[in-house]
């Protein structure tokens, strides 16, 4: 049909020409898609709210030969918390940019799609960055590359009290022998504990989590270099977070 409804997460925005602004969305039905926001950087544009960055609303586009268009949109949650708190902005874009860069267009999703919803609910109450490494996790999860932190890939060690070594081409971690000369990101026992519990806890039980200032380089850092690796595509907001 030339006309289409999506109930959709805005994950991206880009100016385009003088006045329009390029949208990357994630819907329930149909998964990522791409459309043109016509004239919405315009002050009096009655879409401008509908179209930024983050925010959940029902859409109605036009499927075009190139690009889609929003014909309609109706904003159901614009997520203020979001946008009012410098940590929960920068730990909500790495979400939707690990989104976008692990997904492909058009690729009907559902499971992602209410784990990102419900994520962006939760960060109003959340510690912004352990809500990010337990999004990235589960969505590693759900993609089916999430990465072995029990034992060593190589030769099968458990890993338990020692330090360990995430490696992308091994799939998970490794002992300090048989990492040699591979590409990799140290992982203290702490860290991998807690990335287990940050998989498997309940939003009420994520809350109660704590980290230090080692543990959370050592996790977020690890996470970035580990889809960086299998997804080869550099993720600029969660560089941009490690350096806080």
């Amino acid at each position: 049909m030339a006309v289409y409804k999506a109930d959709a997460i805005v994950i991206r925005t880009r100016e385009y020409g003088e006045s329009d602004r390029l949208i990357t969305l994630f819907s329930r039905e149909k998964g990522k898609l791409e459309a043109v926001a016509k004239g919405v950087r315009k002050p009096k544009s009655s879409q401008r709210g509908g179209t930024q960055l983050f925010t959940y609303a029902d859409f109605l586009l036009y499927r075009g030969k190139n690009l889609d268009t929003v014909n309609q949109v109706q904003a159901k949650e614009s997520f203020v918390h979001l946008w009012n708190d410098f940590d929960r902005t920068i730990a909500a874009s790495c979400m939707v940019e690990l989104l976008d860069v692990a997904t492909t267009r058009e690729q009907p999703e559902p499971e992602l799609f209410f784990l990102t919803l419900s994520f962006l609910f939760w960060l109003k109450e959340l510690d912004p960055y352990i809500a990010q490494a337990a999004y990235a996790l589960r969505l590693m999860h759900i993609q089916g590359y999430l990465p072995v932190l029990d034992h060593c890939q190589e030769c099968g060690k458990p890993l338990e009290s020692e330090q360990s070594f995430l490696c992308a081409e091994a799939g998970g971690v490794l002992c300090a022998i048989c990492k040699n000369n591979r590409v990799v990101k140290t992982l203290n026992p702490g860290s991998r504990a807690l990335m287990k519990q940050l998989l498997r806890a309940k939003p009420d039980k994520i809350d109660r989590l704590r980290w230090n200032q080692s543990m959370k380089g050592e996790i977020l850092g690890g996470l970035c270099f580990f889809c960086e690796q299998k997804l080869e595509r550099k993720l600029k907001a969660w560089r941009q977070g490690s350096k806080l």
